[in-house]
């Protein structure tokens, strides 16, 4: 594709980048690709041991500019590529993942009278590059994002986003938080703005193997912000699923004390052998004493 030059953009793409400069260089290919070129690329480092510059020069496109920011997280890298946008439209953009190739101009087709694009994924594998599809859908009447999110799994990843920028800049992610950052933008981004599905997946999501500790601290605050309006079935899901994780990543007790109190707030949604997976009892008269607070809370219903 060639380079398009102009005094002001139509899309501008954000992409916080932090060291991986050959998944990087895969991601900027991807997005010099686009069959929609008026765009320009905002490249914001958070801070990378790794030089990203070579990769960024290498592409000799006058329109990727590249800003390094002192190592703080993702959501600085994003508010700083948010807040010197230019196009009218921001799209979204992880530094691993990839666009198939008409994605921005799917995304301007789509989005007709809303604010803000959600979008199907490509999961792909990075050891394997085995593939699967999780399509996006459209919410029901009066459902809440939070909700849709919980039951959807990747219902809104970050580089599936494309968004008005005038509603980008008036949100911004949340520089506090380090997990759930994307839950966190999209469920505060629908209760102000107009957000579309986009079904046609045109976004790779790239699965990574890592064991990186999970922010639980992020997690509860994100959870405990929304929980009033968390559906019960879902909230009793949502928490068993960290508290699995929780123990697997030898979190401290006062998470896993959280995880055990959340996961059993509502028993009528938790099957008895789930209930005995959260207390783990090591003596039949353990077993039996939960068996008995179980049945005399479901009796109770």
């Amino acid at each position: 594709m060639g380079t398009y030059i102009m005094d002001k953009p139509i899309i501008s793409v954000v992409i916080s980048a932090y060291n991986r400069p050959d998944l990087l260089y895969k991601t900027l290919s991807s997005v010099r690709e686009q069959t929609f070129d008026k765009i320009e690329v905002l490249v914001v480092d958070d801070g990378s041991e790794e030089d990203l510059l070579p990769i960024i020069s290498s592409f000799k496109d006058d329109r990727i500019k590249y800003f390094k920011l002192r190592h703080q997280n993702a959501n600085v890298a994003r508010n700083y590529g948010i807040k010197n946008s230019r196009g009218k439209y921001i799209a979204m953009l992880d530094s691993d993942d990839l666009w198939l190739k008409d994605h921005l101009k799917d995304c301007i087709n789509s989005i007709a009278d809303s604010d803000g694009l959600y979008g199907s994924l490509i999961i792909r594998h990075l050891e394997t590059g085995n593939e699967r599809i999780v399509y996006a859908r459209e919410r029901e009447e009066k459902e809440l994002m939070i909700n849709y999110l919980l039951s959807n799994g990747y219902g809104a990843q970050t580089s599936t986003l494309f968004l008005t920028t005038e509603s980008a800049k008036s949100l911004l992610w949340d520089e506090e938080l380090e997990r759930h950052q994307d839950y966190d933008f999209i469920v505060r981004y629908s209760k102000e703005y107009k957000l579309k599905a986009k079904i046609k997946p045109t976004v790779i999501f790239t699965l990574i193997n890592k064991t990186n500790q999970i922010d639980f601290n992020s997690c509860i605050k994100f959870i405990k912000k929304n929980k009033n309006d968390i559906l019960p079935l879902l909230y009793v899901g949502y928490n068993l699923n960290m508290f699995l994780l929780a123990i697997n990543q030898n979190a401290s007790k006062n998470i896993l004390k959280y995880y055990q109190q959340e996961s059993t707030r509502y028993k009528e949604h938790l099957p008895f052998h789930k209930y005995l997976l959260i207390y783990q009892p090591k003596t039949k008269r353990y077993r039996c004493a939960l068996k008995i607070k179980y049945l005399f809370y479901i009796l109770r219903m």
